[in-house]
């Protein structure tokens, strides 16, 4: 109870408990307005609570993607590690079954020019030849598909480590300089594996500036070759077959070899659809979506037939990020084939709340028809109606959009396009041709040719992966759609604690007031008390006298 200390002093007053009443009228003024702005305060903090809730639950699907991100309806096997095997393809895999021995790795020409004293010794200017080719004892065989590369070298970019820069910029060729740990130095150059990739060095001074000749390896290659280029030599059931990569991609239709040793017997290698496998997969996505989308459901419950009403009941921009991951699941893929291919086909319903449900059986005998339907969820895939064309993505990056195109180029390879949109590149090494988009739908598409195609049908199918998993990057960025929500949730809040202030300012004014309007009572009524008393003296006086 509050202490009326204007009362307590003055025992000639009303007697009234003033600062009791004081702060009763007060409360009575300020109480609502401050009420009505703390339930403010506490729906915006619920709002910010459902915020992270449903970030959450999103990250999980993130999560959930990043983690099936490449895999494959496949089950591959290999009884040995001196041979991995994986599928680079699921459109194109089938399955096998193949024993695979290997007899040589490729390996990459290397080259070591010794007897330097530091990295910025100068070498005198001139320029630098590289042939491409293959080496036998003493003569080099050009590799005419591989075209010649010069580099020049003046002075200010003489030095030995000036010339290994230059060295790297090109194509196929490595170099560093090495301490050898002796007070020399040494330039290590290497080339890309296989046998037709080894490098002839040609060295073209100066006369007023000689030194150049030290890298020359044109009379010299077997003093100063470390290692030899060579191909991989491997056997497949029976059949002998050189590569010039460790990593094969050719070997079998959607499969990808990496060769890591030699072996001493036949490896075992095999690669088959697994139904129980895939439908692992696309169930747990199924429970993944079904969370997510059961947390926004109950946060956003509008509070029909006496429920409560969900904290998140009225924003609409999380009932958008609903609807937007319940229309990418449901909307047709472009770009697998001539047309759209849906998850429904895999027996993936949308049941009347928005959730989803999947039947094992349906879905084992639609995967079993179509194993391609695995990728319209979970993986991009590029294709060409020309075989000799190849389509992709390795942009993390860069995403382009699913669809059906046309590649057009000249008869030199030059001036392509995609759908009359122009796009970069041309003739690479090897006689192959390499194409990328960089702007638009085609933003990342890239095409490579082995051989010049003048045309082509290119199709890139975009998974449902894919889609959901940039629009999740956005929603959930620092600056995506949850975090300028919850900025704005904080902002409020901070303007309520403003008008909370306010109103703790008004309740000292009111107070003030109160308390000096209801002293002058006091005053009064003490004066009032005392007059009082004096007539009361006065009148009781004249009686005695009467």
């Amino acid at each position: 109870m509050s202490v009326d200390y204007i009362s307590a002093l003055n025992k000639q007053g009303s007697g009234l408990n003033i600062t009791q009443i004081v702060d009763s009228l007060v409360q009575a003024e300020t109480a609502p307005l401050s009420g009505q702005i703390q339930k403010k305060i506490d729906q915006k903090n619920q709002e910010i609570s459902g915020y992270a809730l449903v970030a959450a639950e999103l990250g999980k699907m993130k999560e959930y993607a990043a983690s099936v991100k490449g895999s494959t309806a496949y089950s591959v096997n290999s009884d040995s590690a001196a041979v991995s095997v994986r599928v680079l393809d699921q459109s194109q895999a089938s399955d096998f079954n193949a024993t695979l021995s290997v007899s040589a790795l490729a390996s990459s020409q290397t080259l070591e020019f010794t007897g330097f004293s530091g990295k910025e010794d100068l070498l005198g200017t001139g320029s630098i030849n590289i042939d491409f080719g293959t080496w036998s004892s003493s003569s080099f065989d050009v590799d005419g598909t591989k075209p010649s590369q010069q580099i020049s070298i003046a002075d200010g970019n003489n030095s030995l480590a000036d010339v290994a820069e230059a060295l790297n910029k090109i194509d196929g060729v490595n170099a560093t300089v090495t301490n050898k740990g002796d007070g020399t130095y040494s330039l290590i150059v290497n080339s890309n594996t296989g046998k037709s990739s080894a490098l002839r060095i040609t060295a073209n001074e100066d006369p007023e500036s000689p030194g150049l000749a030290v890298l020359d390896n044109t009379t010299s290659n077997n003093t100063k070759q470390v290692v030899a280029a060579r191909d991989a030599l491997l056997n497949i059931n029976g059949v002998q077959i050189s590569r010039t990569s460790n990593t094969i991609s050719d070997l079998i239709d959607g499969y990808e070899f990496t060769l890591k040793e030699t072996t001493s017997s036949g490896v075992s290698v095999s690669g088959k659809v697994d139904p129980n496998l895939a439908f692992q997969q696309v169930k747990e996505f199924v429970d993944t979506f079904n969370s997510v989308n059961g947390t926004i459901t109950q946060l956003t419950k509008r509070g029909i037939n006496g429920e409560d009403a969900g904290p998140l009941a009225r924003d609409v921009v999380i009932s958008g990020i609903q609807r937007e991951i319940r229309s990418l699941v449901t909307s047709g893929l472009p770009g697998y084939e001539d047309r759209p291919r849906y998850i429904s086909e895999l027996g993936v319903k949308t049941e009347r709340d928005g959730s989803l449900s999947i039947s094992e059986g349906d879905f084992k005998k639609a995967f079993q028809r179509e194993p391609m339907l695995f990728d319209v969820m979970m993986n991009s895939i590029g294709r060409s109606d020309n075989p000799s064309v190849r389509v992709y993505n390795d942009s993390d990056v860069l995403k382009p959009k699913g669809g059906i195109y046309d590649f057009v180029t000249e008869a030199n390879g030059e001036n392509a396009t995609i759908n009359g949109s122009s796009i970069t590149g041309g003739a690479i090494e090897g006689g192959k041709y390499r194409y990328a988009g960089v702007s638009g739908d085609i933003a990342g598409l890239k095409l490579e040719s082995t051989g010049l195609v003048t045309s082509a049908r290119v199709y890139f199918g975009e998974s449902l992966l894919s889609k959901l998993t940039t629009y999740l990057d956005d929603v959930t960025s620092p600056v995506g759609t949850l975090a300028k929500s919850t900025t704005k949730a904080n902002s409020s809040i901070t303007e309520f604690n403003e008008e909370m202030v306010k109103i703790d300012d008004r309740i000292v004014s009111l107070t003030d007031r109160y308390m000096t309007q209801f002293a002058a009572m006091e005053s009064a009524v003490t004066s009032f008390k005392k007059t009082g008393e004096f007539l009361t003296g006065f009148i009781d006086s004249l009686n005695q006298n009467d």
